[in-house]
């Protein structure tokens, strides 16, 4: 099955801080020509580096993000090969960028020089802050970048300074989402018959991964709790919090490796202490004074005032002492049973072994190596990875071969509209990932009804901050930013009236939208197999955890469970203490840039064949690729990553330093010798000067 792309060319002419854009592409099914310098792409000499036989050498880097690619070799600085390069972009449909903003209009390659050879040519370009704006040509680094999109701020022990992810991320948010506007932009030239372009700013791109943070300086005039002047207070992601008098677990060290354990966040949180206690007392039994409670109805004696702490706090530690006794696949196995907000920390080696992607078949073996397998499954295209990172300059013939790119007759030609005007949306997805995609499509046009109701609203409603700082379900930030754009109705699902009405407007929809545990949806008659029955042309968003096969498909849980899953928690903290969180859900702000490339390249595809398909979105799945190169460095080279604090593959300093102020850091990453030599010209590090310190290596040394 081709994928949803086929027929689209790329010229991905992106620096490290693009890379990931081409790949998603590809992914797609697109045809991606990565332009490389005759030396070859920096992007070939990024560690980790393979250490096997054969392979000796090769960058798991670029084996990552070039997968699936062709490679053609053009020298910027000849006029010869730049105007085959022209040639190139005329015959293309997409071209993307990474270059400082104005660097290619010096060489007649900007957007102004080659829209006059393809004006449908949808150009991206991808820089640190945007193509203007007074920091548009300043330095940038994946480090500076987090840092100053505010994730790194808000990560960390509170005795230590802050930390970033333990791989770079900036980049990937930012060739990810490239990726997906570049299809939503590929199905505005549908309609227009024109090309555009598109401004990729990775510092926005970061701010995306705040969650509810940005709520809180507009709202309450300060940063979240725990963060800001208040961050050396916080205790530590091992400690547990106290919320209410309530002391709450967030790592649990079973017999054969940490958990991530959520209680009392929503009505799944207050489960899993009932649940865990019910457990306890099928094996053990309780303690009379504790299970005279009804822990099912906990939630409610709390919000009336009448449960006793003192009890409760009792409770909780005999549950976190009877779950530690548990092995990982036990604690797993019972929550794909019951509600148990858990998940294991996984390692590198931990998700290779998993017996969930084993049984969605998820790894692909290409050229004798095991890779991270396709971030969705559509129903009727296959999506990447297909093919190795290619040879250097393996498809130069394609710089003599002259193509017209393949577009259909744009509906109405040369005049501009919203993108998805008169695509209509039914919203049954919660929380973070789905609602963020169809908000998506809601910002570019499409009438979207986000589907709730009164007896069980979505759970963002709940969590601060709350405007004027009053708590309430029309007043969360949280909730407003996941969903501005849509419409709303409230349907009860568990009435025959409520769920006739959600067959209706699922009848009326060009796509529906949902994130019910598997299983959930077609016992309510609300499933893939029912709603496009009658319906060929529908489109079909599934997005779990887990996803919609497999032996943990039931597996539930939040973006903050999905960062332990897929590996992020494990790599985040300090070599000499256990492991961080990332801030909020992160996974929740890898899924949506990857479920809106998958929908929207559903919808292209539906423009040429008259069909729909079901897209099966499973969080963990896709997250695992913005640490796809440290899952090689598993595959190939048998290294487990670990936490690095601080510590960098590439770059020295690499670092975040205190500053005059409460609780004020500044990041600092140095990459090449001209940013070497500015900072030895601030006065800094005096026993530095000899020259061998310009050389990366040496300073990491």
């Amino acid at each position: 099955m081709p994928g949803p792309l086929d027929g689209v060319r790329v010229v991905d002419l992106a620096t490290i801080n693009g890379a990931l854009a081409g790949r998603v592409l590809a992914d797609l099914g697109a045809e991606v020509i990565v332009i490389e310098p005759p030396g070859g792409h920096p992007g070939r000499s990024r560690p980790p580096f393979a250490e096997t036989a054969g392979g000796e050498g090769d960058s798991l880097y670029w084996a990552a993000v070039a997968l699936g690619k062709r490679s053609v070799t053009v020298d910027l600085e000849d006029e010869a090969d730049r105007s085959r390069l022209r040639a190139l972009i005329a015959g293309s449909d997409v071209l993307v960028e990474s270059c400082a903003p104005g660097h290619l209009a010096t060489l007649g390659l900007g957007y102004e020089d080659v829209r006059t050879l393809n004006p449908s040519l949808i150009y991206a370009s991808i820089t640190p802050w945007g193509q203007d704006g007074p920091l548009a040509l300043a330095p940038a680094t994946d480090l500076t970048v987090e840092a100053a999109g505010g994730l790194v701020g808000l990560q960390g022990d509170g005795d230590r300074p802050p930390l970033p992810l333990g791989y770079p991320q900036a980049a990937f948010h930012a060739g990810a989402q490239a990726a997906a506007d570049a299809v939503v932009a590929l199905c505005e030239r549908d309609r227009s018959g024109l090309g555009q372009h598109l401004d990729v700013s990775m510092q926005a791109c970061m701010v995306w991964t705040l969650m509810h943070a940005t709520g809180f300086p507009p709202l309450e005039g300060r940063d979240p709790p725990g963060t800001g002047e208040q961050r050396a207070a916080s205790a530590g992601f091992a400690s547990p919090i106290t919320v209410a008098g309530l002391q709450l677990p967030t790592l649990l060290h079973c017999v054969d490796g940490l958990v991530l354990i959520t209680i009392a966040s929503g009505p799944a949180g207050w489960q899993t202490l009932a649940n865990a206690l019910a457990w306890l007392d099928e094996e053990q039994g309780l303690p009379e004074r504790v299970g005279a409670v009804d822990w099912f109805e906990w939630q409610t004696l709390y919000e009336q005032g009448e449960l006793p702490f003192g009890i409760a706090n009792e409770a909780i530690k005999l549950a976190v002492a009877f779950l530690e006794g548990k092995t990982k696949l036990e604690l797993v196995e019972r929550a794909v049973q019951v509600t148990l907000m858990i998940a294991p920390i996984n390692t590198t080696e931990d998700l290779h072994n998993d017996p969930q992607l084993r049984s969605r078949e998820y790894w692909r073996e290409i050229d004798g190596r095991s890779y991270p397998g396709p971030f969705a499954r559509l129903s009727r295209s296959e999506l990447g990875p297909w093919a190795a990172a290619p040879r250097l300059g393996e498809a130069n013939v394609l710089l003599e071969r002259r193509r017209e790119p393949v577009r259909p007759a744009a509906r109405a030609n040369g005049s501009r509209g919203q993108t998805f005007e008169g695509v209509k949306i039914a919203d049954f997805a919660w929380f973070g990932v789905g609602p963020i995609i169809s908000k998506a499509f809601a910002d570019h046009g499409a009438t979207v009804v986000h589907v709730e109701s009164l007896t069980r609203v979505d759970g963002i409603r709940l969590n601060p901050p709350y405007k004027d700082g009053i708590p309430g379900i029309d007043r969360a930030q949280f909730m407003a930013n996941y969903n501005s754009s849509k419409l709303g109705a409230a349907i009860n699902l568990r009435t025959a009236e409520g769920l006739a009405l959600a067959r209706r407007l699922c009848d009326w929809a060009d796509i529906v939208t949902q994130s019910f545990t598997p299983g959930v949806a077609e016992r309510l008659g609300l499933g893939w197999e029912e709603l496009s029955r009658e319906r060929p042309e529908l489109i079909m968003l599934s997005t779990s955890m887990r996803g919609a096969s497999g032996p943990l498909r039931r597996f539930r849980g939040f973006g903050s469970h999905g960062a332990a899953r897929s590996g992020f928690v494990g790599i985040l903290g300090w070599p000499d203490r256990e492991p961080c969180s990332p801030w909020g859900a992160y996974t929740d702000f890898i899924n949506p840039r990857y479920g809106l490339a998958a929908v929207a390249a559903a919808l292209f595809e539906r423009n040429r064949s008259g069909r729909g398909q079901h897209i099966d979105l499973a969080q963990v799945e896709a997250a695992i690729h913005f640490i796809e190169p440290l899952m090689l460095d598993y595959t190939v080279n048998g290294r487990v990553a670990g936490p690095v604090g601080l510590r960098s593959l590439t770059s020295c300093p690499h670092g975040v330093y205190r500053t005059a102020g409460i609780e004020r850091y500044v990041a600092i990453e140095v990459r090449t010798a001209a940013q070497w030599r500015s900072l030895l010209g601030l006065g800094a590090l005096p026993g530095f000067a000899a020259p061998r310190y310009e050389d990366a290596a040496a300073r990491l040394a």
